[in-house]
């Protein structure tokens, strides 16, 4: 697991409104050493979308995309 990352996770806070924000994700792994363990981190409600999680992974394998989906930003703590 050090060099793997697994992400478990939906893709909608909310399917009824359909919300890209306020998804709980779990990622499990190390990402050859990129990704730091035993947290929980918490984002400011509405404010963080799937796709700025989804960026900050394509980081750490070296993809650089300026934007996924409807991401806003990278994830600073992350």
């Amino acid at each position: 697991l050090d060099r793997s990352l697994i992400m478990y996770g939906t893709n909608m806070g909310n399917s009824n409104q359909h919300q890209h924000y306020d998804v709980p994700h779990i990622l499990v792994g190390g990402a050859n050493g990129q990704l730091k363990g035993n947290r929980h981190l918490h984002y400011d409600r509405k404010t963080v979308t799937t796709g700025n999680l989804l960026l900050s992974i394509l980081d750490m394998y070296g993809i650089n995309q300026d934007k996924q989906g409807d991401s806003t930003d990278r994830l600073a703590k992350l």
